[in-house]
């Protein structure tokens, strides 16, 4: 699709192409920003014509800005490169759907069900908040996994288009376990790396992340590898998953994220509860067999074991407890409004660093502290109708092989939702696109039910 797109747009790439050998060999113009014009026109177009693209470039910019972010020169806050993008398609598509205005546009109620949460959220919290810029800038991270939702959803429109970003995702978990590995090798390979962990935590954590945070997307990823693998019948791509499995597993527990190594077990109990049979277990004992191998025989897993008992842990767990005594203070005094998203440090006794925005560690208290009773109530009610939605259309799945795949995503967001009890991971920018996207797909996972061909090779 996208190569014919291509093709029919030969000369024109050609003229451009042409013209800009022109002005990099005479310098008449930076080359870097004609190229970036290029650039940037051709994903404009293209993603105007095959929304899907922009899918899978906003969820793979994010791993650029995992490895180099593109910040403001000035003193305020951070621009990530993902944020650009989202900006370029909330607009294209924003154009797009005025245009088919006349169309008959359907609008389940998982897109609905947003709108008072937005409603109420923005304006009680720039009134009550006394650090207005931060409400602003949580408004715009849940923003963004709203518009994430969205843009899946309409964006995938067959089978072709909701495999490609099922396969993206789980390409996007082992580049973001291979970028873990690339920073072990970058401090010295496994010796320095080991010792290097061991004093420090965060030491894998990447530009845009704690490796608590870190850990939350391969909660996400490693259950949809896992359904997907027992979906597909190409044995390339279950050889494929089997050896991206290994790497993320790996990534996670570099990470020595204990809440995300909880959630992980708890979300893979979930799913092996229900998908382990007979004709399964080959598979899945010769991908645990190879993990347990590697991380028994690695040295570097005896001194994480010993980082993650002793490092921190008594201060983490206080540190928690105080944060949900403030936030529920917090809450007592603006029941209704909270104190808007960001602003919990302002009512703070417990504080870890000067101008840090403290946060409540579990959605369920962050959300009733930041945005009050009402706020709260909106956005479990965005949680529960997901919940429910997935796991009734699981039950009503006829389909062996597809009731196996929505059971992994069911599974992918309880454990995303577990892990938000002791991680504010819903907070971040990059984790409300990555969950939502993932849900946007699940809605269209129906698409796979009158498959009868054979699965393509990737």
């Amino acid at each position: 699709m996208l190569l014919s797109e291509l093709y029919r747009l030969k000369y024109l790439l050609l003229l451009e192409f042409s013209l800009l050998a022109v002005f990099g060999i005479f310098e008449l113009m930076p080359f870097l920003v004609i190229l970036a014009v290029v650039i940037l026109l051709l994903i404009i177009y293209f993603t105007f014509k095959i929304p899907i693209i922009a899918v899978h470039i906003l969820i793979f910019s994010i791993l650029v800005d995992a490895v180099i972010p593109f910040k403001d020169v000035s003193k305020g806050p951070t621009l990530f490169i993902e944020e650009i993008f989202l900006g370029l398609f909330l607009a294209i598509f924003t154009i797009k759907f005025l245009l088919n205005l006349n169309n008959d546009i359907k609008i389940p109620l998982i897109i609905l069900i947003w709108i008072p949460f937005f409603v109420w959220t923005l304006p009680t919290g720039l009134f009550i908040a006394l650090e207005k810029l931060r409400i602003l800038v949580f408004w715009k991270n849940y923003f963004a996994g709203f518009f994430s939702l969205i843009l899946v959803y309409y964006a995938i429109e067959n089978k072709t288009h909701l495999k490609s970003l099922i396969i993206g995702f789980i390409v996007w978990g082992l580049i973001l376990a291979l970028i873990e590995f690339n920073i072990l090798m970058q401090i010295g390979g496994f010796s320095s790396g080991a010792v290097g962990l061991y004093f420090k935590k965060n030491l894998f954590a990447v530009s845009w992340g704690r490796s608590n945070y870190l850990a939350s997307f391969f909660v996400l990823i490693i259950p949809l590898t896992f359904g997907y693998l027992f979906y597909t019948k190409s044995k390339k791509l279950k050889i494929f998953f089997s050896v991206a499995l290994v790497f993320m597993f790996l990534g996670i527990i570099l990470t020595l994220s204990r809440g995300g190594l909880l959630a992980l077990f708890l979300a893979l109990s979930l799913l092996f509860a229900r998908t382990l049979r007979a004709r399964s277990l080959i598979p899945f004992i010769t991908v645990l067999v190879i993990i347990l191998t590697i991380i028994l025989l690695n040295p570097l897993t005896y001194v994480i074991a010993e980082g993650m008992s002793s490092l921190e842990t008594a201060g983490s767990v206080y540190s928690r407890l105080n944060f949900y005594e403030d936030t529920w203070n917090a809450f007592m005094k603006y029941p209704l409004t909270g104190v808007g998203f960001g602003n919990l440090s302002f009512y703070s006794t417990f504080i870890l660093a000067k101008d840090a925005s403290s946060s409540a560690h579990n959605i369920i208290l962050g959300m009733l502290g930041e945005t009050g009773l009402i706020g709260g109530i909106f956005f479990f009610s965005i949680l529960g109708v997901v919940i429910v939605k997935v796991f009734k259309d699981y039950r009503s799945e006829k389909d062996h092989s597809l009731k196996l795949l929505k059971w992994a995503f069911f599974s992918a967001i309880s454990g995303g939702y577990i892990h938000s009890l002791v991680e504010p991971n819903f907070e971040g920018f990059q984790f409300s696109v990555i969950i939502w996207a993932i849900v946007g797909t699940f809605f269209n996972l129906n698409l796979l039910r009158t498959q009868q061909d054979k699965e393509s090779q990737t």
